[in-house]
């Protein structure tokens, strides 16, 4: 354990001295965050990871926070060359992929289950207990971008014969996961899609966001399949010059790793990373399909 120690700290001290000798002056790297809930509850998880990743790098890194107000942002971001690494959520990984070169690196964690679900909740006191009885209702979506609050719900309902367009009486945008929770919660919608940690109505956007009393209010009337995990991932330019240190970037988020760690936690509720391929997502890809959102 003492030589593995050695070796790490060697290893990284040498990575930051062929920084320094190169640059003089620390390597800025900006890394994007996706905005599933109200900005300011994010700023300062996004910060610690920031603070924790230049302290693993003794110095020879200086991280660049990007937190944009939508889901779309942290494409473009990537795209115009304006972003190293991302935090990308499913579809919007699929997406960073197919325009702004994305490569996958690690996905997400949750429960021991690197997947998670879409769930449709209603509030317990509505009387709906099932997608049909949702006919002529008002729906809340998160973006278009997001799996679990558009792309896999969508394409499901859409699979079993249903029209969500004539379907529904209403469809809206939320644009955040906690804010299409509030928005069942209020009564100025029926139902809403978002993102659940299991199939059995215990853990999802209502019990994160909403205190244990409120979310008692909640239930949950569908489940997707599983959606693999959410991504870290890093523009295959950058990657192509600095391979070592994407590795090493890579390597020191898969070290976040609950109890010990709760900077994931804190960031999206993620118990650690494990490496992941682009194959992972085809799932995503296949329900993009369904609702032909890549056909041009």
């Amino acid at each position: 354990m003492f030589k593995k120690l050695v070796f790490t700290v060697l290893g990284l001290a040498l990575l930051s001295s062929l920084l320094f000798a190169s640059a003089q002056t620390p390597l800025n790297v900006r890394i994007g965050f996706n905005p599933t809930q109200n900005s300011e509850q994010l700023t300062a998880a996004t910060q610690a990871i920031a603070d924790y990743l230049e302290g693993e790098f003794g110095g020879a890194i200086e991280i660049e926070v990007f937190l944009p107000t939508e889901y779309r942002g942290l494409i473009e971001a990537m795209r115009s060359g304006n972003l190293d690494f991302a935090f990308f959520p499913p579809d919007g990984y699929v997406i960073a992929e197919r325009e702004a070169d994305a490569q996958v690196l690690l996905k997400s964690v949750r429960f021991g289950n690197p997947f998670y679900w879409s769930a449709i909740i209603v509030r317990k006191d509505s009387g709906i207990s099932s997608i049909a009885d949702l006919e002529d209702k008002t729906i809340a979506w998160v973006d278009p971008n997001s799996a679990a609050g558009y792309v896999f719900p969508r394409a499901e309902i859409t699979l079993a014969g249903i029209n969500p367009d004539e379907f529904f009486a209403n469809q809206v945008f939320a644009g955040k996961h906690d804010a299409a929770v509030l928005s069942v919660l209020n009564g100025s919608v029926d139902a809403a899609a978002t993102f659940a940690n299991d199939a059995e109505n215990i853990s999802g956007a209502w019990t994160q966001f909403l205190d244990e009393d409120r979310a008692a209010e909640i239930t949950s009337i569908f489940y997707s399949r599983p959606i693999p995990g959410d991504t870290f991932s890093v523009a295959k330019g950058f990657q192509e010059i600095y391979p070592e240190l994407t590795q090493e970037l890579a390597d020191a988020v898969a070290r976040i790793k609950a109890p010990e760690s709760t900077l994931l936690l804190d960031l999206y509720r993620i118990d650690y990373m494990v490496p992941a391929t682009s194959a992972d997502y085809e799932v995503v890809r296949e329900a993009r399909d369904v609702l032909g959102l890549d056909e041009q």
